[in-house]
């Protein structure tokens, strides 16, 4: 009676072991891979509890939702040899499970080879273009290429590259030290070209107002020459008329303009007493009959 217990126990602890061996469930977000002796038996995407042979067949299973694959700045080459790091990220997604099993097996090698397929595709098209042209172009007309020349190339192992995302441009320290003096050396032309500009502009300048000083101070000079000639000539006509009406007195006045005009500067004059110059003088100098 104790030994049929014990091999009841037996036989029900086997039949739940072989229960157990025959039955798999499938999540939602993966696609089973059933293998029997290593090699595919067929593919399984419906979520839900499904059946093997127990120790004949085994299951491996595949994620269906998108996996990433990011990595440091890497440095690039453009057209014109000038080196670039470039901070790049790429989503993908297996669309043949049953291809993808067979050629990567598993995420860890899927990641590397899908790293190295999406790196070479993205240094082919910076090899195509200009430094200036990758740091300030359009990354959509970068990744479009990329995209394309990738997914022709990983189709063989059952996956599909969803987008790829330029993170971040950069230049190496060497590299961006010599556009730092490019530039500087740009900035001081253009500032140089300025000053060219500016000081032939004043100079015009000057000049311009120069010219209008002289042409204001020649107008002033000749107004002043006018306006000079007509005093004098006003005075002559006053000084004509005032000899006119009594010429020994123009005579007197003409003579003591003439004493303060001369006499009054430090000058030595060497006259004779008998001069004509000095005949109002001489007629002051008589004595006054009595």
């Amino acid at each position: 009676m104790k030994n049929w217990a014990w091999s009841l126990i037996i036989a029900v602890l086997a039949l739940v072991l072989l229960a157990s061996a025959s039955f798999y469930s499938v999540p939602m977000t993966r696609t089973a891979v059933v293998l029997q002796f290593g090699k595919t038996v067929r593919v399984v995407e419906t979520p839900g509890l499904h059946m093997k042979w127990p120790l004949m067949q085994n299951v491996a299973f595949i994620d269906k939702r998108l996996s990433s694959y990011s990595t440091q700045p890497e440095p690039f080459l453009t057209i014109d040899k000038k080196p670039v790091l470039i901070d790049f990220f790429a989503e993908w997604q297996v669309v043949n499970p049953l291809v993808f099993y067979t050629r990567l097996h598993n995420d860890a090698t899927a990641q590397s080879r899908i790293g190295d397929i999406v790196r070479s595709s993205l240094r082919g098209g910076v090899g195509k273009m200009t430094l200036e042209s990758v740091i300030q172009g359009n990354r959509k007309e970068m990744i479009d290429p990329v995209l394309v020349d990738a997914n022709q190339r990983l189709q063989s192992l059952g996956v599909h590259l969803v987008d790829v995302r330029i993170l971040q441009v950069g230049l190496p320290p060497e590299v961006l030290q010599a556009v730092y003096k490019r530039m500087e050396a740009g900035r001081t032309q253009e500032a140089n070209d300025y000053r060219s500009r500016g000081a032939a502009d004043a100079a015009k300048i000057r000049a311009s107002a120069d010219k209008e000083q002289t042409q204001i101070m020649a107008d002033a000079y000749r107004q002043q020459e006018d306006l000079k000639g007509q005093g004098d000539a006003e005075a002559a006509s006053i000084y004509g008329a005032a000899y006119g009406k009594d010429p020994a007195f123009f005579s007197f006045y003409r003579s003591l303009e003439a004493y303060r005009h001369s006499l009054g500067d430090k000058d030595v004059l060497v006259l004779s007493p008998d001069s004509p110059f000095f005949k109002y003088f001489r007629h002051s100098l008589e004595p006054t009959g009595k």
